[in-house]
Parts: C-alpha cells; sequence; structure tokens
C-alpha cells in the first residue's frame, strides 16, 4: 500500500472538517460520530487514523523507516500530533480499516490522553514504547497480565496478545514488571529503560533477553 496514493485517492473523495489536535479529534469525533480519515504529517513521517462511526478503528505510520499497520502503528502515536480530517464514504473507511484494524483501542486511548505518571522531579523525561513478549520454555504466554510498577504505584497493566506481546508507554527510567500466569503465580523483573523503542523478550524462570 503506497500511503501517498492512499492519500491522494481519499483527499479526491472526501470532504475536509478541520485540523484538530489529537484530543481534539477524539473529542469531536465522539460528538459527531464521522467515517473519515484523520492525516498527520511531520517531516518524512506520516500518521493515518481512520473513523469509523466516531471510534478510532485503523491506524497506518509511515516514516524512513518503513510501514507499520494497526496496533503496531498506534504505540508509536506520540499524541502531540495535528490531524487534518476529511470526511470519507462509510465503505472506503471500512475497507482501508480492513487493512491497519486497531485491535487493542486502549493503547490508542492512552496516547491521546498522555497519562503518563512522572514519578519525582527535576530531571526532564522523554516518552518510549517498550514492547515485552512473555514466554515459558521458549512458548509464547498469552492472556497473561503484565504490570509495570515504579516502587509500590502501578502504573499501567495490560493482557499479553496470542504471541505473548505486550506494548507499553512509560517515560524513561527504571521499573519493576510482574506477570501473572493463568494459575496465579508472579514473576517479577527489573527493567531499565531508557530508549525511544525498545523490545525485550521474557522467559518466565530464566533471564531476559533483549532484542533491540
Amino acid at each position: 500500500m503506497d500511503i501517498n496514493n492512499l492519500i491522494d485517492e481519499i483527499l479526491k473523495q472526501s470532504i475536509y472538517l478541520g485540523c484538530f489536535s489529537f484530543d481534539e479529534l477524539l473529542h469531536y469525533s465522539a460528538v459527531h460520530s464521522p467515517n473519515g480519515v484523520g492525516i498527520s504529517k511531520d517531516g518524512a513521517q506520516t500518521f493515518l487514523l481512520a473513523m469509523s462511526g466516531g471510534e478510532p478503528a485503523g491506524a497506518i505510520l509511515v516514516d524512513e523507516k518503513g510501514t507499520l499497520f494497526g496496533d503496531k502503528a498506534v504505540y508509536l502515536l506520540q499524541g502531540t500530533e495535528q490531524f487534518h480530517l476529511y470526511q470519507v464514504a462509510p465503505q472506503i473507511v471500512d475497507t482501508l480499516v480492513s487493512r491497519c484494524r486497531v485491535y487493542n483501542k486502549s493503547h490508542l486511548k492512552n496516547s491521546a490522553r498522555f497519562d503518563i505518571p512522572t514519578i519525582g522531579g527535576g530531571t526532564k523525561q522523554r516518552v518510549g514504547v517498550l514492547c515485552l513478549t512473555i514466554r515459558k520454555q521458549q512458548v509464547p504466554l498469552a492472556g497473561v497480565h503484565v504490570s509495570i510498577r515504579k516502587g509500590k504505584r502501578v502504573l499501567s497493566t495490560e493482557v499479553t496478545d496470542r504471541d505473548g506481546r505486550v506494548c507499553f508507554r512509560l517515560l524513561n527510567g527504571r521499573y519493576v514488571s510482574v506477570v501473572t500466569d493463568r494459575t496465579g503465580e508472579l514473576t517479577r523483573f527489573a527493567i531499565d529503560f531508557y530508549e525511544p523503542q525498545a523490545e525485550s523478550v521474557v522467559d518466565i524462570g530464566g533471564k531476559r533477553d533483549e532484542d533491540r
């Protein structure tokens, strides 16, 4: 899918509704329930968000590294983008969403609200995306709860997908992750997170393997 050609085709068949911040886009969509696309361009990066009946349903991110679709695109949403919203025929939106569907919409909504707590003060911290793959004896664990903690405070909890993968938007820093499997057994491990984006494989009972 060529994003530039796709955008050109959409613009030919659309009605311009205005420019919105991400928070404003979600608020406007909740009130007016449009079918359309929001397009944000910043240098070499283009972000496309598909709205179906006012709900964010699909996402595409294109930059110099390539193209990401659906949940993978949403994980990199900063929440500071400006979106130009276009009203588009529902059938076009449905076709687009079928190629870039967002399944875990909590990530997208959390990104919009940017409710990332700051622990302590003084030093400016940046936001990044940490993705963990949870395994047991090399087998991915689906449906287990993974929480991120700072001291006694639980910052976020997510459930792994069928590949055992889960992602969090966090301020850079040191955290403790707690994995709770279906038997209720807990596994804890420390995380030092100081990259814009990081992947890590955790084998319960084994060591954490940094992929990048």
